[in-house]
C-alpha cells in the first residue's frame, strides 16, 4: 500500500525489510499495475544476477497471473554482453590479421553459436571466449548502431533495445542503470528520441531494489581507472608485436605499429615508476595519493602520436565500419589519455585518489579515483530540475532525510522513484 501511495501521489518512499517477507513482490505489484494504466515504463534496478533472473523467471510471472495481463517485461544487459552480427562478420573478414589459431578457432565457434542462440548475450554462450575475441564481436555503442545495425533486423542488442521499448517493464542492473542515466543510448540514440523526465526512458519511473551497493556502484561510475593491463590490452588489440596480429595490422602501415610498440613501451615504464613512487603499507594493496604529479607523464606524447596514426589512417578509408572501427579506438586512446592527466593533476575536485597493485607478484597497477561525495555528484544527474520540483504535494515528505535520495515531481507526473 505504501508503494501504491508513493506512486500515485508522487512521493517519495524508502524502505527496509527482512529476507523472505517479500519486499520484490510488495514493489512489483503496484509497480506493474501503474506502469499498465498509465502508459509509463517501470524500471527496476537491482544489484545481483540472480536477483535479476528471479525477477523475470519467477515474480514478475507471478505479478502476471494476480493481474491477469500480459504485462511485458524484459531484461536488459550492458552492450558488450550483446553480439553483434555485423562485427562477427567484419572479424571473420579479418581474422588472418586479428587473430591466432586458437583465438580463431573459438571465433568459428561462436559464429556457430549465433545461427541458433535466441538471446545472442554472452552468458549464453556454451563456452567462455577469450576477452580479445569477444570484444571484436560484442556490440559497441560508436560501432553498432541503429541505423548500421537495427534495419537488418539480427542485431541482438538492437532487437533487445526494441524490446525495451515496448516493455512495461525493464529490468537492469545498478551498474547499468549508472552508466546510462545521463545518456540517450537506450530511450534515444544517435537522437531518434530524447528522454523527457526520466531516467533512461522518457517519463518513466524507478525502484533500485538491493540499495545498500547503490553508493560502491555509483561512486565507481562516477569516477575513474586506468589500469597497466587494461591499457596493455587496448593496446595489443591493435597490434601485438610478438603475435603480429591486431586491427592495424591490415593496413601494412609500419609507422601505426610502431607507434602501438612505443606507446606500449611507455606504458610498462610508466607504471614501473607509478609502482615505485607508490607508498604501499606492509600487507595493503591499495597507496593513497595525496600529492599531484607523483609521476612525469611520460605516456602522454606516445598516446597522442598513436592516435594522430589512427586518425590518418581513418581520413584514409572508405569504409564506414572500418573507419568506425579505427574513430573508436582513437576515441578509447584520447579517453584514457585524458584519466591519466586528471589522476596525475588531481583537478577533479572533491575526488579521492589512489594506487592499487595486482597480479601474482603485486606488479601491475592501476590508478584510480572516486568522488569522497556520491550524493554531490548524483544530485545533478537525479535531481535536476525537470525531474523535481517542490510543490505541497510532497513538501512534508520532502523534509524528510531522504530526500537526496528519492523524490517526486508535480502532482499528476509523478516519477514515483523508490529507493529500496
Amino acid at each position: 500500500m505504501a508503494v501504491a501511495e508513493a506512486l500515485v501521489g508522487a512521493s517519495p518512499l524508502v524502505a527496509e525489510a527482512g529476507t523472505g517477507v517479500g519486499k520484490s513482490l510488495a514493489y512489483l505489484l503496484p509497480a506493474a499495475r501503474f506502469a499498465l494504466e498509465t502508459g509509463r515504463k517501470g524500471i527496476i534496478s537491482t544489484h545481483t544476477i540472480n536477483l535479476q533472473e528471479q525477477l523475470i523467471r519467477k515474480d514478475i510471472p507471478i505479478v502476471r497471473k494476480i493481474l491477469g495481463d500480459e504485462l511485458p517485461a524484459v531484461l536488459l544487459k550492458g552492450r558488450q554482453n550483446y553480439l553483434c552480427p555485423l562485427r562477427l562478420r567484419r572479424a571473420q573478414e579479418q581474422a588472418p590479421d586479428l587473430f591466432t589459431g586458437t583465438e580463431n578457432d573459438e571465433l568459428e565457434a561462436i559464429r556457430k553459436w549465433a545461427e541458433s542462440t535466441r538471446d545472442g548475450t554472452l552468458s549464453d554462450l556454451p563456452f567462455q571466449p577469450q576477452m580479445k575475441v569477444w570484444l571484436q564481436v560484442c556490440s559497441e555503442a560508436h560501432l553498432c548502431t541503429a541505423r548500421h545495425c537495427g534495419p537488418r533486423g539480427n542485431c541482438f542488442f538492437q532487437e533487445a533495445r526494441k524490446a525495451a521499448a515496448d516493455a512495461k517493464l525493464i529490468v537492469v542492473n545498478h551498474t547499468l542503470f549508472f552508466a546510462l542515466l545521463n545518456t540517450d543510448e537506450i530511450a534515444g540514440e544517435e537522437g531518434d528520441a530524447k528522454k523527457v523526465g526520466g531516467f533512461l526512458f522518457p517519463n518513466d519511473f524507478a525502484v533500485l531494489d538491493e540499495a545498500h551497493t547503490i553508493e560502491q556502484v555509483a561512486a565507481i561510475q562516477l569516477g575513474l581507472r586506468v589500469s597497466q593491463s587494461g591499457l596493455r590490452f587496448d593496446l595489443q588489440r591493435l597490434y601485438h608485436p610478438r603475435t603480429r596480429k591486431g586491427l592495424l595490422k591490415a593496413f601494412r602501415k609500419a609507422s601505426a605499429m610502431t607507434a602501438v610498440e612505443e606507446a606500449l613501451s611507455a606504458a610498462e615504464n610508466f607504471f614501473y615508476q607509478i609502482g615505485d613512487a607508490a607508498k604501499f603499507g606492509n600487507y595493503s594493496k591499495e597507496c593513497r595519493v595525496r600529492q599531484t604529479e607523483i609521476v612525469s607523464n611520460t605516456l602522454a606524447g606516445p598516446l597522442r602520436n598513436l592516435w594522430s596514426e589512427i586518425d590518418d589512417l581513418a581520413a584514409d578509408v572508405e569504409s564506414e565500419t572500418t573507419k568506425a572501427e579505427l574513430l573508436d579506438a582513437s576515441r578509447r586512446l584520447r579517453e584514457t589519455h585524458g584519466a591519466i592527466g586528471v589522476f596525475l593533476d588531481q583537478s577533479e575536485n572533491g575526488h579521492v585518489y589512489w594506487i592499487e597493485r595486482s597480479g601474482r607478484d603485486e606488479q601491475q597497477f592501476s590508478l584510480h579515483a572516486a568522488p569522497v561525495n556520491v550524493a554531490d555528484r548524483l544530485r545533478p544527474l537525479l535531481l535536476k530540475e525537470k525531474k523535481h520540483r517542490p510543490n505541497k504535494c510532497n513538501a512534508r515528505r520532502g523534509r524528510s532525510k531522504a530526500r537526496l535520495f528519492l523524490w517526486s515531481r508535480r502532482c499528476g507526473e509523478s516519477t514515483g522513484f523508490m529507493h529500496w
